[in-house]
């Protein structure tokens, strides 16, 4: 009978043909005392990212749902090990990254899950505008989680984190993944297992290679999902909302302010004016060119118009006239 190695990385992939080789490999040449499987969850994809992954190496499991809570949850249903790595198929892992995973998750008193930080690397010019904006303060999300830590900078307990790392006996008793939740499954993951009195701790020794979305309608469609689905969590668990959150609704509201004849319009456009000046800071600064201006607006618009319409579908739901997200 073979044995079970300790530590089992589960990928939900879907059409990753051209990254997924490169991924698996990363893995694979982890040092992980007590052994490691890679799981890619394929979610029926109509390249050769299943072809490609059992070559390279990886157990393959269907995801018939395509989605990727559905991949994790197939895939953490094949794991063996007591320890799970969630990773992703556009990331690559440096030398480290599963010892670091393990240590901090054996150091840590009272943690139930550990993580890191994504070193965001374009390809293309826009997905250096990509890499540059999601690195800004002004970029969606916390900051801390998309560019190198500073200085001395060390663990912390936070909301969530690059992907993760957890005691598999822990994430099986939370269910696994909410399946309704096409995004920002894992931001609600760690807060149920916050909620439930576990520590998320982030680690800045963990961190991984990341590649953005490389064209604006893909970086649009991505952060529009991000935030139609983000409304499923907030009416799942308002008091994990935060103002970082909201900014980009805010953001909305004040551009329609500066648009209608009223008495607020000449402060909205003031704001707006702020606003602009800021990017325009954020631009000359980054690395990712001029193009970084107009992603930052992308990112934005597509989470606040999201988030918006996201709540809509909450409270018609709510009131019997409509589906959920992702339904149908």
């Amino acid at each position: 009978m073979t044995t079970a190695p300790r530590v089992s990385v589960i990928v939900p992939a879907r059409n990753e043909a051209e990254t997924i080789e490169a991924c698996i490999r990363s893995i694979l040449a982890q040092a992980a005392p007590g052994g490691l499987e890679v799981i890619v969850a394929d979610g029926r994809s109509t390249d050769d990212t299943a072809r490609l992954a059992r070559s390279a190496g990886a157990i393959v499991v269907d995801n018939p749902a395509g989605i990727t809570p559905a991949g994790l949850n197939a895939a953490l249903n094949a794991a063996r090990g007591e320890v799970i790595v969630r990773f992703d198929g556009h990331s690559e892992m440096p030398y480290g990254y599963i010892a670091a995973s393990v240590r901090a998750l054996e150091e840590e008193p009272g943690a139930v899950g550990v993580g890191g930080w994504w070193d965001i690397r374009g390809r293309t010019p826009w997905g250096r505008a990509a890499a540059a904006a999601l690195a800004s303060p002004l970029g969606v999300g916390n900051a801390r989680l998309r560019r190198p830590p500073r200085p001395g900078e060390g663990r912390v307990d936070v909301d969530g984190f690059a992907y993760g790392c957890w005691p598999s006996e822990v994430l099986r008793a939370h269910g696994g993944w909410d399946e309704r939740l096409i995004r920002n499954q894992d931001f609600e993951l760690s807060h149920r297992m916050r909620k439930a009195g576990g520590r998320i701790v982030f680690d800045p020794a963990i961190w991984s290679i990341y590649y953005p979305r490389e064209s604006p309608r893909a970086i649009t469609r991505q952060y529009w999902d991000y935030g139609r689905f983000k409304s499923l969590v907030f009416t799942k668990a308002t008091e994990s909302i935060r103002p970082r959150h909201l900014a980009p609704l805010g953001l909305l509201a004040v551009a329609a302010a500066a648009l209608a004849p009223t008495r607020r319009m000449r402060p909205a456009r003031f704001i707006l004016g702020v606003y602009g000046t800021l990017l325009a800071a954020v631009t000359v600064r980054s690395r990712g060119g001029w193009r970084t201006f107009p992603t930052l607006l992308m990112i934005h618009g597509a989470w606040g118009s999201g988030l918006a319409f996201g709540l809509l579908e909450q409270a018609a739901r709510l009131t019997g006239g409509s589906k959920r997200p992702g339904a149908g």
